[in-house]
């Protein structure tokens, strides 16, 4: 993701602000001085659920660059686009794992494939160029958290369930 901002045309005026905090971010944050990127690119480390609802809030895109680490293991669900989702931010992410149960590209984001540091530049600018693709794409996202993850959904999704197993029994 930092090689991508790189990428982006100054005039873009990106700003990336990367949350969290992990064994990774000392080698994150010297990407960010050897790229020259101070100015765009703020590691902010672990903060506070006020502070990080108010980043959701302030975001234009969120953004989730998952990979299949060495292990082989890659991102489950991807909670982190949901809650960008219920903020109505559009998301770009990696087309693998369980992201591809939340995110359908081109209706609720954007998928690029893993490690693809120009696929995600190019998302990235395809969303700053058109602020319409950003809006409908944050407000498709916004109904599928509703449709799918909010709890009456997850309720149905459980009775519909039991009564499938319940029926089940009974003509068994």
């Amino acid at each position: 993701l930092i090689d991508a901002v790189q990428r982006l045309a100054p005039a873009r005026r990106a700003r990336l602000v990367i949350i969290g905090d992990g064994p990774e971010r000392e080698r994150l944050e010297e990407q960010v001085r050897r790229s020259g990127l101070e100015g765009r690119v703020e590691v902010r480390g672990r903060v506070s659920d006020r502070e990080l609802r108010q980043a959701y809030a302030d975001s234009s895109v969120f953004v989730l660059p998952a990979i299949v680490d060495t292990r082989g293991d890659t991102e489950g669900l991807g909670v982190v686009l949901l809650e960008a989702m219920s903020y109505r931010v559009p998301v770009v992410a990696s087309d693998l794992g369980g992201i591809t149960d939340i995110v359908t590209d081109g209706e609720t984001g954007l998928l690029v494939p893993p490690a693809d540091v120009a696929a995600l530049a190019a998302a990235l600018e395809r969303l700053a160029a058109d602020p319409g693709l950003a809006e409908r794409l944050g407000a498709a996202g916004h109904r599928m958290l509703g449709e799918r993850f909010s709890w009456p959904a997850i309720l149905a999704q459980w009775q519909a369930c039991y009564a499938a197993a319940r029926s089940s029994k009974k003509t068994n």
